[in-house]
Parts: C-alpha cells; sequence; structure tokens
C-alpha cells in the first residue's frame, strides 16, 4: 500500500489536502480504487520524521513550518529511509525551489498556495495519479515486496538481502542496538533496532527475535524450537508459542511437527 503523508502548517490546507487524496483514491480515470491511503496528517515535522520507515510513501508537504525544522529537511529524511517516495511541495514559497534541487531532493510537482483553488486542485489530482503510477511501476518492476529484505547498515545507505535466503534477525545479546541478520550463507552484523523493523513477512517469537516463517525448516512444539536447518535453530518463548503454531497451521505448507 502507497501512504501518504501530509505535512501542512495550516489545518484548514491539511483537511482540503486529505479530501482530495480521500476523493481521489475512490474515484479516478482507473476501474479500481487505488491502493493508498492517508496514513499521517500533522503540522510537526518531527512527527514524520519519527514515523517513517522503510515503506512506500506520498509526501504532499509544505515547506516553510513556523519551526526550526523545515519541509525539506522532512522530504531529505524520508529520501534517506524510504526505498520508494514520491514528494510534492506545496507551499506559498517558491524562492525555496532551488534547495529542493541543490540538495537532490527531487520533488516531481511544486504547487504555488498562491495559485487558484480550482489549479490547484486540478493538479494535486494529476500528481495523485502520477505517483500512483510511479507506485505499480516500481512494485511491478522490481518486486521489493516479495523478493528482499532491505536494511541499513548505515544512516541513508541500504543493503538487501533475498528474502527466500533469510531465517531470522535478533538482537545481539549484551550490545546495544546491534542486529544479526542469520540465513543460508548469511551473517551480517549491523546497527539497528529491533522494534523499528516493520516487514510484516517477519514473526516475533520472541523477546529478541524476528524470523522468516517460510524458512522453517521444521518446529518441534514440545522443544519449543523452530529448525531452519540441521545447525541452526530459534527457541520460541511461552508466549509467542501459541502464536506461531496457529500461524503455521494457516500456512498448510507441509511443515512437519
Amino acid at each position: 500500500m502507497l501512504k501518504v503523508i501530509i505535512l501542512e502548517n495550516d489545518d484548514y490546507q491539511a483537511d482540503y489536502i486529505e479530501n482530495i487524496v480521500t476523493q481521489r483514491r475512490m474515484i479516478n480515470n482507473t476501474l479500481q480504487s487505488y491502493d493508498m491511503k492517508v496514513w499521517l496528517q500533522t503540522n510537526d515535522p518531527q512527527e514524520v520524521i519519527k514515523k517513517v520507515k522503510n515503506e512506500d510513501y506520498f509526501a504532499i508537504l509544505d515547506i516553510e513550518l513556523d519551526r526550526d525544522i523545515s519541509g525539506i529537511d522532512v522530504a531529505e529524511q524520508i529520501r534517506a529511509k524510504s526505498e520508494f517516495a514520491e514528494i510534492i511541495f506545496v507551499t506559498a514559497y517558491q524562492e525555496y525551489l532551488p534547495y529542493t534541487v541543490s540538495r537532490r531532493i527531487e520533488p516531481f510537482d511544486y504547487i504555488s498556495k498562491g495559485d487558484k483553488i480550482e489549479s490547484i486542485t486540478d493538479r494535486l489530482r494529476i500528481d495523485i495519479d502520477e505517483a500512483y503510477v510511479r507506485y505499480q511501476n516500481y512494485v511491478n518492476n522490481n518486486q521489493h515486496h516479495q523478493d528482499k529484505f532491505i536494511y541499513e547498515p548505515i544512516r541513508g545507505v541500504k543493503r538487501q538481502v533475498d528474502f527466500e535466503d533469510l531465517y531470522y534477525i535478533e538482537a545481539i545479546k549484551n550490545k546495544s542496538r546491534r542486529l544479526r541478520i542469520v540465513g543460508k550463507s548469511i551473517r551480517i552484523e549491523y546497527h539497528g533496532e529491533l522494534g523499528k523493523i516493520s516487514d510484516e513477512r517477519l514473526l516475533r517469537i520472541n523477546q529478541s527475535t524476528l524470523i522468516n516463517p517460510l524458512s522453517i525448516q521444521r518446529f518441534s512444539k514440545k522443544e519449543r524450537t523452530v529448525y531452519f536447518d540441521d545447525e541452526i535453530s530459534v527457541t520460541v518463548s511461552y508466549r509467542k508459542l501459541k502464536l506461531l503454531t496457529d500461524f503455521l497451521n494457516d500456512m498448510k505448507n507441509n511443515i512437519v511437527y
């Protein structure tokens, strides 16, 4: 799903933009509604920076927010954290446009609040359509959501591993904010926090471990252990035992119990 961010200092403008996005999601030039939603509407740039993860976004940003952080700063953070992000600026300050170029934010539109309301509405609808087309092309061409796990060893630098080769990710004991990725011929350690991993394909089986359930070769409920091969296994906590059992039953994929 394409998540829409609306960062706007004026409450009326924010509600107006949200209504346009919501209407365009349902009523557009296709026969189906868009797989998108307004995920966050706020006037607080720090809220956007805090909540954005490695997901797919369409960001509609005001630039001048009467705060220390501008919409341009927020756009940079979105670019650093997200592999797919389309950004437009809706602002009364045209003089900021050169900064978006010099800082390599690459917005695909820049709408002036000084334009007539009808013109702004038409531009927003066109931009929503264009952002969604780009999103569909991204999903279809890159297969990111199905085939890769993306992680960020250094801020702003993204790496990936084949999801089918991933066994689990664990927080390393006695090492603050250090994670280990374990998989088929994979051992990677990097700086990160387990709670900030948002990949819904992974399943938490204890306080410090996320697993790829598709990589399980065997699960012993009695031993509370999942096996990925003859040498690699992970213990399931008592609290997560029923969750994992139910999950694997739903998969119906011939895992041996």
